[in-house]
């Protein structure tokens, strides 16, 4: 049970003790007890004090009709407005306290209601002169812990927020079926909203899992390409290393007979020179070698019979041989001969 309803049940036990253990009391002796009730301090709910059977016994036709109202006017207390009790008829006169007590009482009953709670729309169901008196009475409410809000008077229009209200208003006779419909239909606006939230939870659990599976596919494919590059990588560096080690060897072989070639011919070198200098190479650079010698101890012997003319002619025409060597050994060989031939 809520802090406030328990000091208000409270503040009621003295008359609510009265009301029952006080014998055959006389209609003016209950409406002493209402008044009383309704004018304490702290006092705002009623529904137990007007179910006692002391109290029913003012509903009965035999009491008089000026006591019968003070229970009407109990009844608006425990659950009316202060306008119910503006338009009925023939209640007694309220005290100030009555007048204030049953002010913040409606104040809870309008706290309540969808209305938008302006200035305006307060001072004139609460019977208020000004915007002032409205304030002083909403801080009075705050503090007594009947409501929590928040005053807003620069907002046009001005305005009162209440969050929340304490459950100090009592159910009106045959109110039920009216709270089962608001229930009904609040808990239609909660279903449906329920509702929502499961479709969307639904749908973006749904995108989650396609887009793992999307994120999943791309790993395989990139792990497949990944895998197979590797694979072809490692037989493709293989077959180029041996390819490049073996066409080295090649070339640095036939490069190193073709300078010694040229050199020993530019210098005038004897073959054993050559092959010295040539180390272990094969048979057809030997026959090559064989061939320059040729050619160079020709050349000695016309520049012997010429004068010396034939010295840079050979000279020239074996550097030309040797320098077509390396792109055709076949071209070189055959200009060898034909030049050995001539100089026959």
């Amino acid at each position: 049970m809520d802090q406030a309803q328990n000091r208000a049940l409270a503040a009621l036990q003295p008359f609510l003790h009265l009301a029952l253990t006080t014998k055959s009391p006389s209609p003016r002796i209950l409406a002493d007890f209402i008044i009383r009730a309704t004018s304490a301090q702290g006092t705002y709910v009623f529904t137990e004090l007007l179910q006692t059977p002391a109290i029913q016994s003012l509903r009965s036709p035999s009491a008089p009709e000026e006591f019968r109202n003070y229970y009407t006017a109990l009844e608006i207390f425990s659950y009316g407005t202060l306008a119910d009790y503006q338009n009925a008829p023939n209640l007694p006169t309220l005290t100030p306290q009555q007048q204030h007590k049953l002010t913040l009482l409606t104040l809870l009953s309008l706290a309540s209601e969808p209305h938008p709670l302006t200035y305006d729309y307060l001072t004139t169901t609460l019977y208020l002169d000004s915007a002032a008196a409205l304030e002083a009475l909403i801080t009075e409410a705050i503090y007594s812990g009947l409501i929590t809000a928040r005053l807003s008077p620069t907002s046009s229009p001005p305005i009162v927020h209440i969050t929340s209200v304490a459950p100090l208003r009592d159910l009106r006779p045959n109110s039920l079926p009216e709270i089962l419909k608001v229930l009904q239909v609040w808990e239609s606006r909660c279903s449906s909203v329920v509702g929502d939230i499961e479709a969307q939870i639904a749908g973006i659990r749904n995108n989650a899992a396609k887009r793992k599976a999307r994120e999943m596919r791309r790993q395989e494919v990139v792990d497949t390409a990944v895998l197979s590059n590797d694979g072809t990588g490692d037989v493709g560096n293989a077959a180029g290393g041996g390819a490049g080690a073996g066409t080295g060897v090649g070339s640095g072989a036939t490069g190193g007979a073709g300078r010694m070639t040229r050199s020993s011919i530019m210098r005038g070198g004897s073959g054993d020179e050559n092959r010295k200098s040539k180390g272990t190479g094969n048979k057809r650079d030997l026959d090559e070698q064989q061939e320059d010698e040729e050619v160079s101890q020709w050349g000695q012997q016309t520049s012997e019979e010429d004068g010396g003319v034939g010295v840079g002619l050979a000279k020239m025409e074996v550097d030309e041989g040797a320098g077509s060597m390396g792109k055709s050994g076949d071209g070189s060989r055959t200009a060898k001969r034909v030049l050995g031939k001539k100089g026959l």
